[in-house]
């Protein structure tokens, strides 16, 4: 059996003590905690082949623990409970878990469950392994598009990706950061090795020093046994820091010496370890306007910004959103075991028009309800579509061409009725204008000047707008 790591909740410190002396004795590793809220954040950022959890916690629900540690990949559960209820017993053996163990235990006895639990978590993964190697299917990142953009995105990434350089991944919240990371990740010499994430951001100040850098048992209070953190997780692989302008300046000081001298010292340590790994970060923040205002450390800020990477909105590759919708349908069929929903024109036409301001996160987000909550089996309709992306196209009556007026009149009439409405949709935004309209802004320049519309609402000079056209 190889070394495992191990997730071990109870809020009894006896048993955090003894069920942790076991494992150690066999070799794996264990994390501890009283905590049901500080085991679930464990179980977000790290991976565990094994968790033991028990029902009763102070703070969170022992089944909602287990739950999310089963829905964990590769993660083995085993409960323990001083509860007799048969209803909570059925409860968590129908959620997948591995054993339930009723207290009081016998030692041995679970002993026994807890290493044959470990066994089953590295056969499944061996398992899996050799099937992805039989098939030649490594799993790479799931990138999707056809713009200029995203071709240009994926030939940098490319670029990026055998060099050992620190790269910085720029962009607004739901463009992709990470995906762009795992993408350079899997593409490097590093792809081996692990991938270990951590957003700076969703980590309280007083735990991410912890998180980063591990400590050893008696570090505090609660260190009852050696934890490594973040650097020593990503020996060989390569380390993701989300969200790096939300970092505490005492922490960027620290930051800045692992990645100068490439060691770290654990919490409570006096022991060097060297750091194997290569640094990615990410920022939806301007570092620079953050780097002013004394709120990020300029030297750190250049350590970071070696290879830049700026993602764009969605709004900037439009001609990427059929192409994702159908990849997000195609997902969310099989996740929710339906057959592929073909998207009806209308609700395509839609998504197209929508801003998206929360980007392809928002696109996946209104796909994966559409395909959830959708009323035809068949096909995903306008109507499945959050209000707010469906109500972008108005419903209009087919308009009829009046007896007195000839064609051509008729259809100038009603281009310049249609180039209106979209200019007032979008604040008189000419580039957003002709996007909406599938026309160059140039093209759309010039149908303003024949058609007698001002280039703002304000009535622009018709000088003016010739200037602009030529």
């Amino acid at each position: 059996m190889n070394p495992a790591r191990a997730l071990l909740v109870d809020d009894d410190p006896t048993i955090l003590e003894v069920v942790g002396t076991l494992l150690s004795r066999h070799g794996h590793e264990v994390v501890g905690t009283g905590s049901g809220l500080r085991a679930a954040q464990f179980l977000r950022g790290e991976h565990f082949d094994l968790a033991v959890v028990d029902l009763m916690l102070p703070d969170l629900s022992g089944l909602e623990l287990a739950r999310q540690a089963v829905a964990k990949p590769d993660t083995v559960v085993v409960v323990l409970s001083g509860s007799t209820s048969v209803e909570t017993a059925l409860q968590a053996m129908k959620m997948g878990i591995y054993d339930y163990v009723p207290k009081p235990f016998r030692l041995e006895a679970l002993e026994h469950t807890l290493l044959r639990a470990i066994e089953k978590s590295q056969l499944n993964q061996e398992n899996k392994r050799l099937r992805e190697q039989i098939q030649g299917q490594t799993p790479g990142p799931q990138m999707v598009g056809r713009s200029e953009v995203w071709q240009n995105l994926q030939a940098l990434l490319r670029r990026v990706a055998p060099t050992p350089s620190t790269v910085l991944i720029t962009g607004p919240s739901g463009t992709g950061k990470e995906l762009a990371a795992k993408a350079i990740h899997q593409w490097s010499p590093r792809a081996r090795g692990p991938f270990v994430p951590i957003h700076c951001g969703a980590i309280p100040e007083n735990l991410l020093e912890d998180e980063l850098f591990g400590h050893v048992r008696g570090a505090y209070t609660d260190a009852r046994t050696d934890r490594p953190g973040r650097f020593q997780q990503a020996e060989g692989g390569t380390l993701f820091l989300d969200e790096i302008g939300t970092m505490p300046l005492n922490l960027q000081v620290k930051l800045l010496r692992v990645i100068q001298e490439r060691e770290f010292t654990p919490l409570g340590s006096s022991r060097t370890l060297k750091a194997d790994f290569r640094l990615l970060a990410a920022t939806n923040e301007d570092l620079a306007s953050l780097v002013e205002q004394k709120r990020f450390r300029e030297d750190l800020f250049y350590r970071l910004n070696v290879i830049p990477i700026q993602l764009h909105p969605l709004r900037d590759h439009p001609q990427d959103i059929p192409v994702l919708v159908a990849h997000f349908a195609r997902k969310f069929a099989r996740e929710l075991g339906q057959p592929l929903k073909q998207v009806e024109p209308a609700a395509l036409q839609a998504l197209e028009a929508y801003g998206w301001p929360g980007n392809v996160r928002e696109l996946e987000n209104a796909v994966e309800r559409a395909m959830a909550l959708g009323s035809d089996p068949e096909r995903l309709l306008l109507q499945d579509l959050p209000a707010p992306i469906a109500g972008v196209l108005p419903s209009v009556a087919f308009p009829r061409l009046p007896q007195d007026q000839d064609l051509g009149r008729f259809l100038e009439g009603l281009e310049r009725h249609l180039i209106l409405e979209s200019l007032q949709a979008t604040g008189w935004n000419k580039s957003e204008t002709s996007r909406r309209l599938g026309m160059r802004r140039t093209t759309l320049l010039h149908r303003l000047r024949a058609l007698n519309i001002p280039l703002d609402p304000m009535g622009e000079a018709e000088s003016t707008l010739v200037r602009e056209v030529h």
